[in-house]
C-alpha cells in the first residue's frame, strides 16, 4: 500500500474503497458496448472476400472490419481494465486488513466492498437488522479512517512501521 492511499483512506475511506466498483462499471459499460457492436455487425449482410475485395454494393465490408476493429479495441481495454480491478482489489483487501481489527467490520466491508453486496442484502446474508448493518458499516468506515490517520502520523515519528511489518 502506497503512502498516497493511505492518505486517501484517512481522508475518505469510502472513496477508496469503491474503486473496485467503478472499475467493475466500466468493464460492464465496455461489454454492454461490445455487444451493441456485434448486433450491428450480424445485421449486416455481406460476403466477405478472402482477398479483401469488395462485394456489390461497395462499402457493407469495411462496416464490418470497422465494427470488429472497434471490438478488439475494446476487449483489449477490457483486460486491461481487469488487470486494475484484481489491483484495486488486493489494495481494499489489504487496506481492511491492516487498518479494521474489529472482524465484524472487516466481514460487513469485504462484502460490501469485494463482493458487491448491498447492505440490505448483508443484512439478510448475516440476520442482522438493516439498521444494525448501516451502524457496523459507518462503525467500519470511521475505525478505518481513524487507524490511517494513527498510522501517518505514527509514520512522522521515528519509530514508526511500515505497512507490511518492516
Amino acid at each position: 500500500m502506497t503512502q498516497e492511499q493511505i492518505t486517501e483512506i484517512s481522508e475518505s475511506p469510502k472513496a477508496f474503497l469503491i474503486q473496485s466498483r467503478n472499475v467493475q462499471l466500466r468493464i460492464t459499460a465496455k461489454r454492454e458496448r461490445i455487444n451493441s457492436l456485434r448486433q450491428l455487425a450480424d445485421g449486416v449482410s455481406t460476403i466477405l472476400k478472402p482477398d479483401g475485395g469488395v462485394n456489390p454494393g461497395g462499402y457493407a465490408q469495411n462496416i464490418v472490419e470497422s465494427t470488429v476493429c472497434k471490438i478488439v479495441d475494446l476487449e483489449n481495454e477490457i483486460l486491461r481494465d481487469v488487470e486494475k480491478l484484481v489491483n484495486a482489489e488486493h489494495d481494499i483487501q489489504e487496506a481492511i486488513s491492516f487498518f479494521i481489527e474489529t472482524n465484524k467490520y472487516k466481514v460487513v466491508l469485504e462484502l460490501r466492498y469485494l463482493n458487491g453486496y448491498t447492505l440490505r442484502a448483508i443484512a439478510n446474508k448475516l440476520y442482522y437488522s438493516e439498521d444494525w448493518v448501516y451502524r457496523l458499516h459507518n462503525l467500519a468506515l470511521k475505525e478505518m479512517q481513524q487507524n490511517a490517520k494513527n498510522y501517518l502520523i505514527e509514520e512522522k515519528t521515528p519509530q514508526g512501521r511500515g505497512v507490511c511489518g518492516g
